[in-house]
C-alpha cells in the first residue's frame, strides 16, 4: 500500500512524522514541524485508511501492519516522529525495522497501556472536568462512536493544560479522523499492546517528552520509555498537557531542534 506523504525542506536529515489516534491524518502535526524545514525533510505519513491514504480492511489497521507500511515506502534511515498512539506505530517500527531509524522523538506516548502504579499522577479528567467526561471519554474509548459529539464538547479542551485550553480545538481541526480505526484499536488491539520487555534492543538516541498535565498518556509512560531505552533522554513541559507542541511551542521548537543538532555531533 503507498501511503500519502507530504514533505517540507529539501536538505538535512529525514523526519517522519507519524500522528496518534489511532485514526488521525498529518495536518495537526504540521504546525510544530513544518519550522524544521530550515535543517531537515520532514516526511508527514497519513497512516493507512486516515486521511488521503488508501482504505483497507479494517482488520489490517494494526500498529504492525503501520510499522511496515512506513518501511515499504523506500524513505530509507531516518529520525522517526511519534505522538500518542503514533509513538506506539514510531516504536514498533524500532524494533520491526532497526535499520531505518535513525533516532526517536517519542511525544507523549509509553510503551504499554496496562495499568500503571503512579505515586504522582496528573490530575485526571474526572478532577478536571467532572464525571459526564470523564464517562464520555469512556464510552468513546470503549469503542461507543455515538460519544464522539459530546467527547469534542466536554473532553477535547482538556488535552491541554489549564493554561491553554483553547488549543486542542485548533490543534485538531487541522486534521481529520477516522473514527472506525480508533474504535478498532482501543476495542480490539490497545489490551495487548506492550513493548516494555524489548525496549532495551533500541540503540538509537531517544527525545521522551512528558508533560505534567496530561491525563491522556501521563508522565508515568514516558518515564518508564526514557527508563527503558538505553540510549534517552527526558524532557518534561510543566505547562502542557497533551499536546506539548502546540503549548508551549518555543520550548518544544528549541528541545527537538537541539536533539537534532546532538544527532549531527554523534
Amino acid at each position: 500500500m503507498q501511503l500519502h506523504v507530504e514533505t517540507a525542506g529539501s536538505e538535512g536529515p529525514l523526519v517522519v512524522a507519524i500522528p496518534g489516534g489511532p485514526g488521525f491524518s498529518h495536518g495537526y502535526l504540521r504546525p510544530a514541524l513544518d519550522p524544521l524545514a530550515d535543517t531537515a525533510r520532514v516526511a508527514f505519513v497519513d497512516p493507512r485508511c486516515t486521511g488521503r491514504s488508501p482504505a483497507a480492511p479494517i482488520e489490517t489497521c494494526t500498529l504492525e501492519q503501520g510499522a511496515d507500511d512506513i518501511a515499504e515506502l523506500g524513505l530509507g534511515p531516518s529520525i522517526v516522529f511519534g505522538h500518542s498512539a503514533g509513538g506506539f506505530v514510531a516504536l514498533t517500527f524500532a524494533l520491526r525495522h532497526p535499520e531505518l531509524v535513525l533516532g526517536l522523538v517519542l511525544c507523549e506516548t509509553g510503551p504499554s497501556l496496562a495499568p500503571v502504579s503512579d505515586d504522582s499522577p496528573p490530575p485526571s479528567l474526572r478532577e478536571r472536568a467532572g464525571p459526564e467526561a470523564a464517562d464520555v471519554a469512556r464510552r468513546l474509548f470503549s469503542g461507543d462512536r455515538s460519544a464522539e459529539l459530546d467527547f469534542v464538547r466536554l473532553v477535547t479542551p482538556y488535552y491541554a493544560g489549564p493554561e491553554h485550553m483553547d488549543v486542542p480545538a485548533a490543534v485538531f481541526r487541522l486534521s481529520s479522523i477516522n473514527g472506525a480505526v480508533t474504535q478498532h484499536f482501543f476495542s480490539r488491539l490497545a489490551s495487548s499492546y506492550d513493548v516494555t520487555p524489548r525496549l532495551g534492543e533500541i540503540s538509537v538516541p531517544a527525545l521522551v517528552t512528558v508533560s505534567a498535565w496530561d491525563w491522556v498518556v501521563p508522565p508515568v509512560r514516558g518515564r518508564a520509555l526514557a527508563a527503558g531505552i538505553p540510549n534517552a533522554q527526558l524532557v518534561e513541559f510543566a505547562e502542557s498537557g497533551h499536546l506539548p507542541y502546540a503549548e508551549e511551542p518555543a520550548l518544544w521548537e528549541r528541545v527537538l531542534r537541539e536533539y537534532l543538532s546532538s544527532l549531527g555531533r554523534s
